[in-house]
C-alpha cells in the first residue's frame, strides 16, 4: 500500500473517531433528543412529543421543585419502558402529604395549574404522607387522571442519581415548540 493512500485512510479514521468521541460527550454531558412515550405528562408533554433534555442540571445537583425530568428507572415502570418523564414534587427531606385530592408539601398546598384533572387520587397509602429520603426525589405525572401515571404515589421515592437529565425544549409539534415548564 502506498503512503499517500494509508495517510488518506488514517485521517478518515482519526476524523471518524473524534466525531464519535465529540458525538458522546454530546449525549452524555450536555444533552440529547427524547421522544415522548405516553401520556402520563399530559397536557404539558403529549404522546409522541420531541423534546430536547439537558444533562448539566442533575449533574450539578440543581434540580428544582417543579422540574420535568427523564429518569431511569426500568425497574419500577411496566413493559419495556426503561425511561419516565415526571415533575420533581418534593425534594430530600420534604414532607409530601396527597389528602383531600390535593398535593401538599411541608403543609402548603401546591398551586398545580398544569395538571389535567381537579384531583390528585393516591395511589399506594404507604406513600400519600411520607418525608422524602436523602438522596431522593418525590415526582409525578401532571395527568393525574386515575390510572393514567406511574408514578412516586405507586413506586414511591427515586434515588436522585437516577435522573438522566432535565426536561428544557420542545421542538415537535411545530405549534408547541418552545421553553416546557
Amino acid at each position: 500500500m502506498n503512503k499517500k493512500l494509508f495517510n488518506e485512510i488514517l485521517s478518515w479514521v482519526l476524523h471518524i473517531a473524534i466525531a464519535a468521541v465529540l458525538g458522546v460527550s454530546v449525549i452524555v454531558f450536555l444533552g440529547r433528543l427524547t421522544i415522548v412515550n405516553g401520556n402520563s405528562m399530559s397536557p404539558t408533554l403529549k404522546n409522541q412529543n420531541v423534546i430536547i433534555i439537558e444533562s448539566i442540571t442533575p449533574r450539578f445537583g440543581t434540580i428544582q421543585q417543579g422540574d420535568i425530568v427523564v429518569l431511569k428507572i426500568p425497574e419500577l415502570l411496566e413493559g419495556k419502558q426503561k425511561y419516565a418523564v415526571k415533575r420533581v414534587i418534593a425534594k430530600e427531606n420534604q414532607h409530601i402529604e396527597i389528602r383531600d385530592g390535593k398535593v401538599f408539601v411541608d403543609g402548603r398546598q401546591l398551586v398545580e395549574d398544569y395538571i389535567n384533572n381537579e384531583e390528585t387520587h393516591i395511589g399506594n397509602n404507604l406513600y400519600a404522607d411520607m418525608t422524602v429520603p436523602e438522596g431522593c426525589i418525590y415526582v409525578l405525572g401532571d395527568n393525574r387522571i386515575p390510572e393514567k401515571s406511574r408514578d412516586s404515589r405507586v413506586f414511591g421515592p427515586v434515588k436522585e442519581d437516577r435522573i438522566v437529565g432535565k426536561c428544557w425544549i420542545r421542538i415537535f409539534p411545530f405549534t408547541e415548540a418552545g421553553r416546557v415548564e
